[in-house]
């Protein structure tokens, strides 16, 4: 006899994890009634959006969709910023390069990695991208058309080196940046918006439906997941043969069982520890592209000042909203040892309007100079840390207009700086990104989207699994909770769990 839709259970789904993804996934899942689970590790929810986390929104320009933290930051009056176009670049010698050229080669240069862009989907669309050699860099890319484009000397060395800032968008240098897989980074050259206060209230209106009807465990850090290795969907539940459940223990010694799993811990996180958590072990092709992805170690670095100093010398003129310090040659020896010299960004954040609007300088700081400028600082007294920071960066922010040794608003008041390299919980590091070498990462990225779900109720989403543009965003994160949701409803709902394919196909549909 067919089962009524009364005498159907109720499906239970844990979420490991409270970001962004995981919340999203849990607001799908409750609004088809299933009851929702997330379990914690922290002693609150936001995941990385809490801890100095995203500060840009990439916007579409080529979708009829909304783009989705944009529409969140919209609804709940979230501000955001809209940079000018000014930028100072100093050269390697700490000399402010001529308005003019620095406008002529940054247009160029955005340019060459546009072009950059669609040559790799080309290849892509192509042969999967297998005519671009797998060790050819986005640099070596910005290289080859800098030979062919930039008779002088010097400005095809100074276009060159300005196209390290591209290692502030992926985490890593930019000769470290697969140009097979460029296209996959493509968000970085849409429309550019940063948040001019905090994520406070999109993460608020995205939790909502959870908080009011999830039950949400804090300070309960998973450990293991047994999977059950023969479920047959197919088949009506019995009182006395429920479907086979997933097991999952944390840290504290509370088990639960569950008909799904969506795990939305980070990339990280997942590689040092799916040998561990997931018994039987995962299939040997999601572990290979779980091990496969690349890992982006990007740090940020807040320094507070009394006042805004860097504009009194042109109080009327619009300052330069993007800073640019090419690979130094003026560092102290104090400085340049064990890591040699870096190039530097900052962004001004006195530019936002009132009331979001601070006195303060924000770094971006990637690949070694990252875990370098972490190692320094990791576990040392708040004066320590500030100290070490004032004096690394000094050499930077004293070449800015107005600056004076002597007045005291050109000394720091407080430096805030973030250590994901040291946080277990974010994977010792950042987002996922796509570097020389890697054979296949869109095909890694779509098996970890599909996971383990249809035959053995294991779900993996975040922004590694992300839809392709948007990985490593907030976006992608968001989009990939909202993608495994959708799955796992259609798989209960009569189409096999291809709810999703909308969302996490190749692109942003």
């Amino acid at each position: 006899m067919d089962q009524t839709a009364a005498d159907v259970p109720k499906r239970h789904v844990g979420v490991v994890g409270a970001g962004i993804s995981g919340l999203r996934c849990a607001d799908i899942l409750l609004s088809h009634g299933f009851d929702v689970t997330i379990l914690e590790a922290r002693n609150r929810i936001g995941g990385r959006v809490r801890i100095l986390g995203p500060n840009w929104i990439h916007a579409w320009t080529d979708s009829d969709e909304p783009h989705p933290i944009y529409k969140l930051a919209a609804d709940t009056n979230t501000p955001v910023h809209r940079w000018n176009n000014k930028q100072l670049i100093f050269d390697s010698a700490g000399n402010p390069l001529d308005a003019e050229l620095t406008e002529r080669l940054s247009t160029l240069l955005w340019d060459i990695i546009e072009e950059a862009f669609t040559f790799s989907e080309a290849a892509h669309t192509k042969d999967g991208g297998k005519s671009i050699p797998s060790n050819d860099s986005l640099q070596d890319f910005v290289r080859r058309r800098a030979e062919e484009r930039v008779p002088d000397d010097m400005e095809r060395g100074l276009l060159v080196q300005m196209s390290e800032m591209f290692g502030a968008y992926v985490g890593e240098p930019v000769w470290k940046q697969s140009l097979r897989f460029a296209w996959m980074e493509e968000c970085c050259g849409g429309e550019e918006m940063f948040v001019a206060s905090n994520y406070a209230n999109i993460l608020a209106r995205a939790a909502a439906p959870a908080v009011r009807s999830a039950r949400i465990l804090l300070n309960q850090r998973v450990v293991s997941v047994t999977i059950p290795q023969d479920r047959d969907l197919s088949l009506p539940d019995q009182p006395d043969q429920p479907q086979k459940q997933l097991v999952v223990r944390t840290l504290s010694g509370d088990t639960f069982s569950f008909d799904e799993v969506v795990m939305t811990t980070p990339l990280g996180f997942l590689q040092r520890h799916h040998a561990s958590l997931f018994t039987p072990a995962l299939p040997l092709r999601l572990i290979s592209a779980i091990e496969s992805l690349s890992l982006s170690q990007l740090e940020k670095v807040y320094i507070t000042f009394p006042s805004v100093w860097w504009t009194s010398e042109t109080p009327n003129t619009e300052f330069p909203c993007y800073t640019n310090w090419l690979t130094p040659s003026y560092l102290p020896a104090t400085l340049t040892s064990p890591l040699p010299p870096h190039p530097q960004e900052m962004w001004d954040l006195s530019a936002f309007a009132p009331p979001n609007a601070h006195p303060t300088l924000l770094f971006y700081l990637y690949g070694d100079l990252s875990r370098h400028i972490v190692s320094l600082i990791y576990g040392r007294p708040s004066t320590e840390k500030h100290a070490l920071l004032e004096t690394f960066f000094r050499p930077y922010f004293s070449l800015l207009p107005g600056y004076d040794a002597n007045k005291s608003e050109c000394v720091p008041k407080a430096i805030l700086a973030t250590e994901w390299l040291k946080d277990e919980l974010n994977g010792y590091g950042s987002y996922c990104n796509f570097q020389v070498g890697v054979e296949a990462a869109d095909e890694d990225v779509l098996r970890i989207r599909e996971g383990c779900g249809r035959d053995r109720g294991l779900w993996f989403c975040g922004e590694h699994a992300a839809p392709f543009e948007e990985c490593g965003t907030v976006a992608g994160a968001y989009l990939s909770g909202e993608g495994v949701g959708k799955r796992i409803v259609g798989l209960y709902k009569g189409d096999g769990g291809k709810g999703a394919d909308e969302v996490v196909g190749d692109g942003r549909k």
